[in-house]
């Protein structure tokens, strides 16, 4: 049963690394270019069932000249839409937030559509070597003229979805549409398994008495954990983790981000290998990352130098609906690693993440403040009770800071006509 469990693990923990690869550009640039050594293959395959001098009656002589075409094509192609990527990731940088950079490097038709373009760069040229040698017969020519031309098919189609996505990608409404997808993604996930299948730690856990201090190997923001490969761990050796710095949490090297009941020196060191620490923080398994980035935004767009209020009050509904669908714990299940303890989020915390920049940096523009009070409103209706009353007491404060720093009495009036929980 152990060694079931064991590969169970294994197989987790490979699933979540293999999409962590697939995000990776490189993987599908390659992809597209192993198109050529596919060619090559089904060259020798199928060289049989081609007849004698079918080559010329579709026109493969012209081969060399389309390869050539889409090598200097995809080159000048791949370079304009780099400089486009690079002006577009700026643009947003400046003019939202420099986190949302993270979310716009995960998006999947521009990786997609820069891929294709390089792929078939780097498949025109390797056709256009392979061609050159002795290889290619002319039952391979012709094998190598239909994958071509299923190549330019796909330039095309890639090319066509690239004008459409640039038409709004980088631009506000898709910034915070993509930065709420993955919201809804991390929370629609935490909520199935609020301490991401561990057992919850929680101020009424006990950790045994001489549990050993688990502690960070680096500076940085926990951005993984691999709780299947953890729990495997432990249970092989009949010890307890319990693991209090959860995603998203910035460690010193050497501080103490666990404990660990049983165990010897090498499931200390398995435990910290299962723990990925880096420099920036990821919205995988840290929701209250994409909280904050659309927190920013909204921030952000009430600066004198902006001064748009609009983005604000759009920024306090998308908020809200991410919120609203955060039910922890309804379809949970029970705990899938009974050796690994992991602190679930703090409900109180998403409030105060959320909606405390905006609060504090839109408290002198009604408008603002207004909207505010609507959203938390609807938040109080929440069916976690901890939710509901956190908006309720950040509605209070939200409702003392503007009433500070409004100046037009009329404004005030305002506000109180439209609140019904300050």
């Amino acid at each position: 049963m152990n060694f079931i469990g064991e590969l169970s693990a294994m197989a987790v923990v490979l699933a979540r690394k293999a999409r962590e690869v697939a995000r990776k550009l490189w993987v599908r640039v390659i992809l597209i270019a192993a198109l050529s050594l596919v060619a090559a293959v089904a060259a020798k395959l199928f060289a049989h069932l081609i007849p004698d001098g079918f080559s010329q009656s579709i026109g493969a002589d012209s081969l060399v000249g389309l390869l050539t075409i889409i090598a200097n094509a995809m080159l000048a192609v791949t370079t304009f839409s780099l400089s486009v990527i690079v002006t577009i990731h700026r643009s947003a940088s400046t003019q939202w937030t420099p986190r949302a950079h993270r979310v716009m490097l995960r998006d999947s038709p521009t990786q997609t559509v820069l891929a294709t373009f390089i792929g078939a760069y780097i498949y025109s040229l390797a056709s256009l070597i392979l061609l050159s040698t002795p290889y290619f017969g002319e039952a391979g020519v012709v094998v190598l003229f239909g994958m071509t031309l299923l190549v330019i098919l796909l330039i095309v189609g890639m090319m066509i979805r690239w004008i459409l996505h640039l038409q709004t990608w980088g631009s506000l409404i898709q910034t915070t549409s993509a930065i709420e997808e993955e919201a809804a993604t991390a929370f629609k996930a935490r909520a199935r398994r609020p301490c991401q299948g561990a057992q919850p730690l929680t101020v009424e856990t006990v950790i045994p008495d001489g549990a050993r201090d688990l502690r960070a190997q680096d500076t940085g923001y926990v951005q993984a954990i691999y709780e299947p490969r953890i729990n495997a761990s432990a249970a092989r050796a009949d010890a307890n983790v319990y693991l209090i710095a959860p995603a998203g949490r910035f460690v010193h090297k050497g501080d103490v981000i666990g404990h660990v009941a049983g165990g010897d020196d090498q499931l200390m060191e398995d435990i910290a290998a299962a723990i990925t620490i880096g420099r920036v923080r990821t919205p995988d398994q840290d929701p209250r990352f994409c909280l904050i980035m659309l927190s920013e935004i909204g921030s952000k767009a009430l600066s004198p130098g902006i001064n748009d209020p609009g983005t604000a009050i759009d920024v306090l509904g998308t908020i809200t609906r991410v919120l609203g669908h955060f039910h922890p714990g309804e379809d949970a299940g029970p705990p899938e690693y009974q050796n690994l303890w992991l602190p679930p989020l703090d409900p109180a915390d998403l409030i105060v993440d959320a909606f405390v920049p905006i609060a504090r940096d839109g408290a002198g523009l009604v408008e603002v403040q207004i909207a505010l009070q609507k959203r938390l409103e609807g938040l109080v209706r929440h069916a976690h009770p901890v939710i509901a009353e956190s908006a309720r007491r950040m509605a209070a404060d939200a409702m003392a800071r503007a009433n500070a720093a409004l100046e037009a009495e009329s404004d005030r009036m305002r506000l109180a006509a439209a609140c019904r929980l300050g």
